[in-house]
């Protein structure tokens, strides 16, 4: 609960005020619904918040879209009213076990695999927050209260965390994004280890974790371990396994030693593993003509998640990126890219700026007006083995709805490419 009981009935005789109308915010309505609780949702596109209507919420609920900065938010704290975010206000309506799981990338994996794995060894799982319903949707309409929630939680979410209380966390590495929301790469570390320190019990961190603690002198909790990457499966992935790869022996063994503070064998839990398909999106193999592959992996959003991808790769690389800036240097980044590519295909609002950076490293790169025109390009320069990538690096809302958009948009020109190649081969065969 938010505070005693009699604060808490007084809370409950007058409205909150949801700002957002999207996913989180329709979760948090149906929550209160449930509750008995009166709402109202005020939305830039919708309703606006004013003094007036604020006077009257006894609490305000907040999507993580909006910015701390949001003149509504400054407005509510002005006015001294209780700002909560989705996720902290709907852990105070539920008993069951929650895992906290953040990470710049991985964040999906692992909440994955966990559940994959956990409801064949007959845990009772689900999973929630960036994946799966908004947990105040899955608190709304939940029925087991013994089901262990793993919670994908984003740094926008985490940040000014108040009264989630996770049994167990998980934080799987760190790296630069989020810059145009968080500005330092202190402060979207230090929104993380907020999360963190609210865990009662063990936490399980990638090595990369350490390494910026160590940076910005900050300690981790006391109840923190540090997980290598190199930590071995007594059950081997065969080499085409999803998990073989380069960042996935991380994930895994994050996901290896929860399970194990559950109090299951590393074997039961690697066999458990061995049938564990990645999300779509996430470095899958679309298709190939002749030796070119052609990879998705439209869900890196960030420089690491790029860098991982193609060292991920075994033929010489045509990568496509870009897309939408998110505040982060790119220099540093045009220089690692073009150690491992072999040439460049950038489309986006990021296209001019990028192209010209990998240009200067000495790896050619050309830039494209859309996805299809990057993808167009770069098979018809591919000869021999080569796999074209798409790992774009940069959020995907300049020209897509979402990356999940993106990624659809890649698969279907791809097809496209594969059902004109088909007709020019049946062609010359006459």
């Amino acid at each position: 609960m938010i505070g005693p009981l009699e604060d808490w009935e007084k809370l409950m005789a007058s409205p909150v005020a949801i700002l957002g109308g999207g996913v989180s915010g329709r979760g948090v309505s149906a929550l209160l619904q449930r509750l008995g609780w009166k709402f109202r949702v005020y939305d830039e596109h919708g309703i606006k918040l004013t003094p007036a209507k604020l006077r009257s919420s006894s609490l305000v609920v907040v999507s993580p879209g909006f910015r701390p900065d949001h003149p509504w938010l400054l407005l509510a704290r002005q006015m001294k009213i209780k700002v909560l975010g989705e996720l902290d206000f709907a852990s105070c309506f539920t008993s069951s076990p929650i895992t906290a799981i953040t990470g710049t990338n991985g964040k999906t994996t692992v909440a994955t695999l966990l559940h994959h794995a956990l409801s064949k060894l007959g845990h009772v799982t689900s999973t929630a927050g960036n994946i799966g319903l908004p947990l105040s949707q899955f608190v709304a309409e939940q029925v087991n209260v013994k089901t262990r929630i793993l919670l994908e939680v984003s740094s926008f979410q985490s940040r000014n965390i108040s009264y989630l209380t996770p049994d167990r966390g998980i934080w799987t590495n760190f790296a630069e994004d989020h810059l145009d929301y968080h500005g330092t790469m202190e402060d979207y570390f230090l929104s993380k280890l907020s999360l963190l320190q609210k865990c009662q019990g063990e936490i399980f961190v990638g090595k990369s974790v350490l390494t910026w603690a160590n940076r910005f002198s900050l300690d981790l909790p006391d109840n923190v371990k540090v997980i290598s990457p190199s930590r071995k499966s007594s059950h081997s992935f065969d080499k085409e396994h999803f998990l073989s790869s380069y960042p996935q022996r991380e994930n895994y063994a994050l996901a290896s030693g929860y399970a194990s503070s559950l109090g299951i064998p590393e074997e039961e839990f690697s066999i458990a593993c061995q049938d564990y398909q990645a999300k779509p999106h996430r470095l899958t193999k679309v298709h190939q003509i002749d030796d070119i592959s052609f990879w998705n992996d439209s869900k890196a959003t960030n420089f690491d998640a790029v860098i991982a991808a193609c060292k991920s790769m075994r033929d010489p690389i045509f990568w496509i990126g870009g897309g939408q800036s998110k505040g982060v240097m790119m220099d540093e980044f045009s220089r690692e890219l073009s150690q491992y590519i072999s040439k460049a295909f950038v489309f986006g609002e990021v296209g001019e700026e990028l192209s010209a950076k990998i240009n200067a490293c000495d790896t050619p790169a050309s830039q494209c007006f859309s996805l299809n025109e990057a993808l167009e390009s770069a098979f018809n320069e591919a000869n021999g083995r080569v796999s074209i990538l798409l790992s774009p690096g940069f959020s995907s809302f300049d020209q897509f709805r979402n990356y999940e958009e993106r990624g659809e948009t890649f698969n279907q020109c791809v097809q496209e490419l594969k059902k004109r190649f088909a007709t020019s081969t049946q062609e010359l065969l006459y």
